[in-house]
């Protein structure tokens, strides 16, 4: 038996405090990947900076709309100095002219998980975008997807509610069971799917992913965490929030219907283009944020085997952060 064997099986007695935890890192390191997720405005980007400082690990960004270059104020993108000082991945990829589908994201985060573990660090994916964190923790088969067929889109689009329920029930009754009532967008997934590929969509498994995952949530009180969102608004337009949006849209005319559907974007485009008032800018942005973090906590509520942290006071979550670490990646309970 070679000792690499030995000393894994050493481990899995739990044994762990007989040996250098540094080195228990290094053999277990192609398991373990690290996940920082939660609702817009909890610090997750604060905090991983701060975990990033005491752990060896690169960033991987899983926020959906700081993949788009010059989109910096409006999503909070960490600044190019930071960047400079700690490895991130999937920031400032594409232009706002082009698409970034999850598959994508899920192809290049799977790949980059395996070129960080090849050189001894651990990836840390951070970000709010809760399906695509989804795709990486529970292999989510998001890549198998209808083709896109307009036509057929079109024709669906016109059918009602009840149709379309109808519809889906008899291509697949599992599928149709497990959507809400008023979801048309999914109904229509599943006639879709079924019409595109002759399949039953309910008949997609997830991948199971090789990785063994610590994931982390954070989260605040509602309305202390509605405040904040309110102050982060603010805070953008006094960074100028407008100022960047101008140049955006100058560089680039034509935006793609992800990119414009970016909350803060839409609306600053709105107000250039004089359809509203610039206080009537900041309250929808206030809006959609509010309900964009709504969704975010009912959606990673379901996420399993989250370790949740209060960021009101950060100081207190990041010594709880740390400490989470330091037991997932070398066992050390001291």
């Amino acid at each position: 038996m070679t000792l690499l064997r030995v000393t894994k099986r050493i481990f899995d007695d739990s044994i762990q405090t007989v040996l250098n935890p540094t080195i228990y890192g290094i053999i277990k390191i192609m398991e373990k990947v690290i996940i920082i997720l939660g609702p817009t405005a909890t610090h997750k980007t604060k905090l991983s900076i701060y975990l990033a400082e005491q752990f060896p690990v690169e960033i991987i960004s899983a926020d959906s709309m700081q993949f788009y270059k010059g989109m910096d104020i409006g999503t909070d993108k960490v600044n190019k100095d930071i960047q400079k000082r700690i490895p991130h991945h999937l920031i400032d990829i594409v232009t706002v002219q082009e698409e970034f589908s999850i598959a994508a994201f899920k192809k290049y985060t799977v790949e980059l998980i395996n070129a960080i573990l090849k050189r001894n660090k651990f990836p840390l994916i951070v970000g709010g975008s809760g399906l695509y964190i989804r795709s990486i923790t529970e292999g989510f088969p998001v890549e198998v997807s209808a083709p896109p067929y307009k036509e057929l889109r079109e024709e669906l689009s016109k059918k009602s509610l009840e149709e379309l329920r109808k519809m889906a029930e008899s291509i697949d009754k599992d599928a149709a069971a497990r959507i809400g009532e008023s979801d048309r967008k999914r109904l229509i997934r599943v006639i879709e799917f079924f019409r595109l590929t002759g399949q039953k969509i309910s008949t997609v498994k997830n991948r199971k992913m090789s990785y063994e995952f610590l994931k982390i949530g954070l989260i605040k009180e509602r309305t202390i965490l509605y405040k904040d969102i309110e102050k982060r608004v603010e805070k953008m337009f006094d960074m100028g929030f407008i100022d960047e949006v101008r140049r955006l849209k100058e560089q680039y005319p034509h935006w793609s219907k992800t990119a414009l559907q970016a909350i803060g974007y839409k609306e600053v485009l709105q107000f250039l283009n004089g359809e509203i008032t610039i206080e009537q800018a900041k309250e929808q942005i206030k809006k959609r944020t509010r309900h964009l973090a709504k969704k975010q906590v009912t959606w990673f509520k379901k996420e399993k085997d989250v370790h949740w942290i209060d960021t009101t006071n950060f100081e207190d979550a990041k010594i709880k952060a740390k400490k989470l670490l330091e037991v997932f990646l070398y066992g050390n309970t001291h």
